[in-house]
């Protein structure tokens, strides 16, 4: 191992000694809740309250667009007349450091505040922080933000997960690559955070089903990274593609800082790269890079886009419409079962199929939306699909 500019370069090695086996096969029959609640009886409530395992900011730079889907759907849900002339109140929980006071916020949200339900969290930190409280305090937690498959094989039928997972997005990312890089070096920048690693084993995975391996991998940290140095160190193997896997607002000034290096490559990234978050922190650089999005658009979604345009002043986002359908289907789940933790969990898992504006959501038995993406290219502020 070498270092240079305080970061570590890693040179490549089989996928399966530094990753594992790949998942065991998935569950046939859905993961349920088979314990006691569904008798008690519903209480009297001023409010129904969701938390929130979020920042509740619209400005965000990070993970705002969540929130922003979020709220414009609890604007509609309350204009509608919220659950029986009850207005539903969205209480947000967060820290920058989600594992120490954000993780206590959420908990008092369940047994100080009462909340029915929790919409989180916005990453797979945040979900493997949450879904160890719910395990115990039998509350339906409904993530928005985790594409993490190590979640969902804890096995803990109180989680929901509407954004596809790695596993499902890697092939395609794979695929990428392939295409521009079988007869050339290609490299990979990985952020040091819990997805950006969870997202590289299930990339590398892919790339060696492929029988590909990169030239270096290079991590770089999340906090002051050196993005000159980093764009040197990337670019000294000449590669004709660069996989990143980072959080949105370091993978845009990331991808910023190549560009600016005037290097002109295909750059293929996970979740995060198809986030305006992304967009925004890339700026021009923006145009050309390939993310995902999900391959069915999702029922309405011209007139969701109109109405988040009107209200945000930007187009939604995967983010966006992911925040927004978790706050409906929550609404809708608890329309469907009265206001009972149980059978509110029931309820989510018998409106499948659902038709989100993030796609159709379709349970797979551990709880994970099942939909199929399709890659896209940014351009001009937008993500269009390509073939």
């Amino acid at each position: 191992m070498t270092r240079a500019f305080g970061l570590a370069l890693l040179l490549a090695v089989p996928a399966a000694a530094q990753d594992g086996q790949p998942f065991k096969k998935p569950l046939q029959e859905p993961l349920d809740y088979r314990g006691p609640g569904r008798e008690e009886p519903e209480p009297d409530v001023d409010e129904v309250v969701l938390g929130w395992f979020g920042p509740g900011d619209p400005h965000h730079p990070e993970f705002g667009d969540f929130w922003r889907g979020a709220t414009m759907a609890l604007e509609e849900e309350n204009a509608a007349g919220g659950y029986r002339g009850k207005p539903f109140r969205l209480v947000p929980a967060w820290s920058e450091s989600p594992w120490k006071a954000g993780i206590g916020d959420v908990a008092r949200l369940v047994y100080e505040r009462g909340a029915w339900a929790i919409l989180g969290g916005v990453d797979g930190t945040t979900t493997h922080l949450a879904v160890q409280i719910a395990l115990k305090s039998h509350f339906l937690l409904l993530s928005p933000g985790s594409t993490d498959a190590t979640t969902d094989h804890a096995n803990v039928p109180w989680l929901f997960s509407l954004a596809p997972s790695d596993e499902a997005v890697a092939p395609a990312l794979a695929d990428a690559v392939a295409r521009v890089a079988k007869d050339g070096a290609f490299v990979v920048a990985s952020s040091t955070d819990h997805d950006a690693h969870a997202a590289l084993v299930a990339v590398r995975r892919a790339l060696a089903g492929k029988r590909l391996a990169p030239t270096s991998l290079v991590e770089l940290p999340t906090v002051d990274p050196d993005f000159a140095g980093l764009g040197a160190l990337l670019l000294r193997e000449q590669p004709r593609a660069l996989v990143v896997l980072a959080p949105s607002t370091v993978a845009g000034r990331l991808v910023r800082e190549v560009r600016r290096a005037g290097w002109a490559g295909t750059i293929v990234g996970g979740a995060t790269l198809g986030r305006s978050a992304f967009a925004r922190a890339a700026g021009e650089a923006a145009d050309g890079i390939l993310a995902w999005l999900p391959a069915d658009e999702g029922e309405g979604r011209p007139a969701f886009a109109g109405a988040f345009a009107r209200r945000w002043g930007d187009p939604p986002d995967e983010a966006s419409a992911r925040g927004y359908d978790a706050v409906r289907l929550a609404a809708a789940a608890i329309r469907r079962a009265g206001l009972n933790r149980a059978r509110i969990r029931d309820a989510v898992r018998e409106l499948s199929p659902w038709p989100g504006k993030g796609g159709r959501v379709r349970w797979t038995a551990l709880g994970r939306n099942d939909g199929c993406v399709r890659l896209a290219r940014w351009a001009g502020g937008r993500l269009v699909p390509v073939d």
